[in-house]
């Protein structure tokens, strides 16, 4: 068989394969067969006939590796414009490795086999699960031609059915780090065996990833294959702890390790099959951003997590290669327009982060900033469409299927979706007791689309406004009675917690009683403090109580719901205010546990659909 380089970063691969057809008559047919690659993994396989003189036979290979522990699913949808019913063979084998492994479809396969007819259209999904200790590599091939005409399968002429699943991510990064569309552009530095993505917002947009409901950056390839990965956004504004430490010990966790590695955690869907949950995090005191952080050097403090944040050092990376002046760090693709966290102190009484221009600084663990998780890829993890730019950023296999409209509960997706309610953009922020909590994405605005600004309530507590001058009273009155009745019905009125956070407090005093002065721990009881109504706002430490997107210069302060008046700046910094303040609100509303989808693929440009 020919083996043939497919090239990554292609959204369709199109192999022509002739078939030899006996008709009736005075002259010679053949049937052609072109198969499309599709980005999303669907294969498609088109017939149609045509008048040729030779006979041509093309066979490819098509193989595609699964990691120990983890599985790959393949749908391949035939379809023929032929009158004529067409026969098909597809099968599956074992290329290399040596390991235990089971294999499920729509069609039973026997021995490794699937035989059948179509006249017009059929779908096969194909599930490979690895059970062994070693990586295997699967062939699935298919052959094909009339059915009048019986093929035995080691006669048959082979259909190409490879998918971008058979592509390791790793590779189609490395494509492109290696081979930019501008060829101006520097996209890399190399170091230590590692691969640092490194360049200037406008030469990086290959290494955006789509899991789990977040857009994610790839921001390095490490020796093993692994990859690490930020969040694009800043998730959540939360204190750092109560001392510069990422971890100490169980009893005392800081509050970025403790709402990464549990409340984060928690919100990645199959993460046990997809990302390094022993990442190594190195945290080393050090005065200087540039200063490198080896893991095993004198001062260096290492914690095992699945989920923690960038280095200062690897910040560093990530605009190094466009020089060290101030306009290096600011054109820098990491830079959002806000303030955020990196991992390890500067000294012992600071901690690193990022400011609202780029660059780095340093602020007490009190100070309460934007969190970005980052995370490791497994080193075999599989595409499953995509190209990596921002508004086509891949995708992976292993991640949560597509929804099935009107039959998929809303309640049975990730943290981080898209939603359209209202006509208007919202993410999943959580589901708890399978009622989905969700947050408008923008700022409430007026029919001249002016981004409202109003007090926060009364008094330091939400709930006792009067008018509308107040965003508790405007929200539960006059936003919502402008709804129309089917977002109307779909709200469920329920309880907030909004327990109080006191200054460089743990971000679960909004939602956990305090134990002994203190909350440290996830199993708590739910807080005392408490509002029940139809809309609330934002909850201080939940997923998506920041600032997203567009950067400082277009954004503005936003309330959040807790007592003390607690607030988001337009620079992505939290804080408290008197509540008389006049801030942006962004509602917070918890839907019913019915609620289906209808449409849409969950993302920022194709969201949810939803219904009652």
């Amino acid at each position: 068989m020919l083996n043939k380089e497919i090239k990554l970063n292609k959204y369709l691969i199109i192999f022509l394969l002739l078939v030899y057809v006996i008709t009736i008559g005075l002259y010679t047919s053949y049937a052609y067969y072109e198969v499309s690659v599709i980005k999303n993994g669907v294969v498609v396989i088109k017939t149609a006939t045509i008048d040729i003189t030779t006979n041509i036979v093309d066979q490819e290979n098509n193989t595609f590796t699964i990691p120990t522990n983890s599985n790959i699913t393949v749908t391949v949808n035939l379809t023929t414009e032929l009158t004529n019913e067409i026969g098909y063979k597809m099968y599956y084998e074992v290329i290399s490795g040596v390991s235990t492994f089971n294999a499920t479809s729509t069609t039973t396969f026997t021995n490794d086999i699937v035989e059948a007819n179509m006249t017009s259209s059929t779908q096969l999904q194909f599930t490979f699960t690895n059970l062994g200790s070693n990586d295997i590599t699967i062939k699935l091939g298919t052959k094909g031609g009339l059915a009048n005409y019986p093929i035995p399968l080691d006669e048959g002429l082979e259909l190409k059915v490879n998918t971008t699943l058979s592509v390791p991510i790793k590779n189609a990064i490395i494509e492109s780090v290696n081979n930019p569309s501008d060829s101006s552009c520097k996209t890399k530095v190399e170091e230590d065996g590692i691969t640092y993505i490194s360049g200037t917002k406008d030469c990086i947009n290959f290494n955006y990833v789509w899991y789990s409901g977040k857009l994610w950056r790839i921001t390095a390839i490490n020796p093993d294959g692994t990859m690490k990965m930020i969040t694009d956004d800043a998730i959540t504004n939360i204190s750092y702890g109560s001392n510069v430490n990422f971890y100490t010990d169980n009893e005392n966790k800081s509050y970025m390790y403790q709402w990464l590695n549990e409340d984060f955690l928690d919100t990645l869907y199959n993460y046990e099959n997809i990302i390094v949950t022993d990442s190594k995090w190195n945290s080393m005191t050090t005065s200087s951003i540039s200063t490198k952080i080896t893991e095993g050097a004198e001062g260096v403090t290492t914690t095992t997590s699945p989920v923690g944040l960038l280095s200062s050092y690897e910040y560093y990376m990530s605009y190094k290669v466009n020089g060290t002046d101030s306009s290096s760090y600011k054109s820098g693709y990491l830079n959002i327009g806000y303030y955020w966290w990196l991992l390890n102190p500067h000294n012992t009484s600071d901690v690193w982060h990022v400011v609202n221009v780029g660059g780095d600084n340093s602020s007490g663990p009190d100070f309460t900033y934007g969190g970005r998780p980052s995370i490791n890829l497994k080193s075999g993890i599989q595409l499953s469409g995509g190209s990596g730019t921002k508004t086509d950023p891949y995708t992976i296999a292993g991640d949560k299927e597509e929804v099935t409209a009107g039959t998929t509960l809303l309640n049975t997706r990730s943290s981080g979706e898209y939603v359209k309610f209202n006509n208007e953009l919202y993410r999943i922020v959580s589901i708890e007791n399978y009622i989905t909590k969700i947050n408008k994405n923008d700022y409430v605005r007026d029919a001249s689309n002016n981004v409202l600004r109003k007090m926060y309530s009364t008094s330091e507590t939400y709930g006792g406004g009067t008018s509308d001058d107040y965003w508790d009273y405007y929200l539960n009155n006059t936003w919502y009675n402008a709804l129309d009745s089917a977002s109307q019905n779909m709200i469920l009125e329920s309880t907030y917690y909004i327990g109080t956070v006191d200054y460089g407090g743990s971000y679960k005093a909004a939602i956990c009683q305090a134990v002994s002065n203190t909350v440290t721990v996830k199993d708590c009881e739910k807080t005392s403090s408490t509002w029940t109504g139809k809309v609330g706002l934002p909850r201080y430490g939940e997923m998506f109580a920041s600032q997203q997107e567009s950067g400082y210069s277009s954004s503005s302060d936003m309330w959040l719901m807790n007592p003390r008046a607690w607030y988001v700046d337009s620079y992505g910094r939290g804080g408290r205010n008197g509540p008389s303040a006049h801030f942006e609100g962004r509602p917070s509303i918890n839907l019913k546990s019915s609620i289906k989808i209808t449409g849409g693929k969950g993302t920022k440009d194709n969201p949810f659909e939803v219904s009652e």
